[in-house]
């Protein structure tokens, strides 16, 4: 396997840029017994659910759903930005679009969670 740092300057320069239009953005909860996953446009493009996270009970379970999507969407939306970053957008457009950053993310998953997952 290739480290990072074991990449000169030319091996950087020949990395293709990920597919944008086709990632996916999972956020799981802390236990990993629920997780979803949105698309770039931060649809919702999948669900996991364990047997585990269905003996919690049905209203538990949505309301796990929806705090998971609510974070995959918004992880979704820091790909965006990462996206514009890397076409070269002027910063003053994307802070335009409102679109959070990698640490604001992080700090509304730490707010949610706790701790990171």
């Amino acid at each position: 396997m290739t480290e990072f740092d074991d990449l000169d300057q030319d091996d950087l320069d020949e990395v293709a840029p990920p597919d944008w239009r086709n990632l996916i953005y999972e956020v799981f909860n802390p236990d990993h017994t629920v997780g979803v996953a949105c698309g770039r446009d931060g649809e919702v493009v999948g669900l996991h659910i364990t047997d585990d996270a269905r003996d919690n009970g049905d209203t538990w379970l949505a309301a796990e759903i929806v705090r998971l999507a609510r974070l995959a969407h918004l992880k979704s939306r820091v790909g965006l930005r990462a996206e514009m970053e890397h076409n070269g957008t002027r910063p003053y457009t994307i802070d335009s679009f409102d679109l959070p950053t990698e640490s604001s993310y992080r700090a509304t998953e730490i707010a949610e969670f706790g701790t990171t997952s």
